[in-house]
């Protein structure tokens, strides 16, 4: 019985035993599954960013390109269309012809004038040489010299008004759209075709009006062309209306005024949607800083906000406390106060996997 006794004392001390060794590697492995102490990480790859000051505003708008000159093309004369030598798009030279109408009638007026003025030129000359031989008065003289100018004032008229029923293009440019087709008749001054010079070109957009101020100031204005990210163009103010007519926003009109702006390089053309951007100075927040956007991260209460600047002698990371009032310039950057300086470099891709004190490799592209 004793034997038995002993047996069943030394099996459960050694399922005790067992079950210690249990919870002994459950705390290791608990232990290990924990972050490891920020020196003791690798590097981590980052991307940097400076804390900007904030000397001055940016804002951006939608802006569309417009033509800077461009008519609408139409004949001084009613008609029939009987040509339309152009398509939608297409270029034509200065003088080139773009339509033309009937010329039939003023054809027939053309040759009824000019065989007057023919006439009253031959009876012109008859009288002059009347005169010198005092054949005729100077009475005489003066209604043959009536006769004659009018005829001849006649005649330049038709001759116009017959050229005029073909209608050129009066620079170069390209056809941006067509108002009538062949063989539909034709009113004085209606538009036909719309003829744009690709060459002088001007950017659109439009401003709330209590922003109007933005483009009246000291500021700097750019463009952005969708065709071409990255590359900005200094601009100017062309002109603006002076108030929205229905609430929707003041329409403002800029030109490019930048020696870099090339058409033979950049293919800029009527349509192209841009940027602008609008640089205001601005007293009220001279002294301020920007972070990236993507800089700032949640501690880990949530309450606090906070950013990682990077110290290049240690080529380590300090966690800085921010403060902001959600107030976003330019595409991405928040304006903060807190423990951070104007000309640090902060992290702007990666700060959500970092801890304090963390060593970061940095990535240039």
């Amino acid at each position: 019985m004793r034997t038995l006794q002993r047996k069943l004392i030394v099996k459960i001390n050694s399922m005790k035993c067992r079950k210690l060794s249990i919870v002994a590697v459950s705390v290791v492995l608990f232990c290990s599954c924990g972050q490891q102490p920020a020196q003791e990480r690798g590097p981590r790859p980052v991307k940097l960013a400076e804390v900007a000051s904030l000397n001055k505003i940016e804002k951006s708008y939608s802006g569309v390109v417009s033509p800077d000159q461009f008519s609408d093309l139409a004949f001084k004369m009613s008609g029939p269309l009987v040509a339309m030598n152009v398509l939608e798009g297409q270029r034509v030279k200065k003088g080139e012809v773009v339509a033309e109408i009937d010329p039939t009638d003023y054809k027939l007026d053309y040759d009824a004038k000019r065989a007057s003025f023919q006439k009253a030129s031959s009876q012109m000359q008859r009288a002059e040489k009347l005169l010198m031989k005092n054949a005729i008065s100077m009475q005489e003289f003066e209604t043959t010299q009536a006769s004659y100018t009018n005829a001849k004032s006649a005649f330049e008229n038709a001759q116009n008004t017959l050229n005029d029923t073909k209608l050129r293009a009066p620079f170069d440019g390209f056809i941006q759209k067509k108002y009538v087709e062949n063989y539909q008749r034709v009113q004085p001054g209606q538009g036909v075709v719309c003829l744009i010079n690709p060459a002088k070109l001007q950017v659109e957009f439009t401003i709330p009006e209590t922003n109007i101020a933005y483009v009246t100031s000291h500021g700097s204005i750019f463009v952005e062309f969708d065709a071409y990210k990255g590359k900005l163009f200094q601009a100017k103010v062309k002109e603006y209306v002076e108030a929205s007519q229905d609430g929707a926003g003041v329409p403002v009109f800029l030109y490019i005024d930048d020696p870099e702006f090339d058409l033979k390089k950049y293919k800029v053309s009527v349509g192209f949607s841009c940027r602008v951007v609008v640089n205001i100075e601005n007293e009220t927040v001279k002294g301020g800083i920007t972070v990236p956007l993507s800089a700032v991260v949640f501690d880990n209460n949530l309450n606090n906000k906070v950013v990682f600047i990077y110290n290049p002698s240690t080529q380590k990371v300090e966690k800085r406390k921010i403060y902001d009032e959600g107030t976003i310039v330019g595409r991405n950057d928040l304006i903060v106060t807190g423990e951070v300086k104007a000309g640090e470099q902060v992290v702007a891709a990666g700060a959500s996997y970092l801890v304090d004190g963390q060593q970061v490799k940095i990535l240039t592209e």
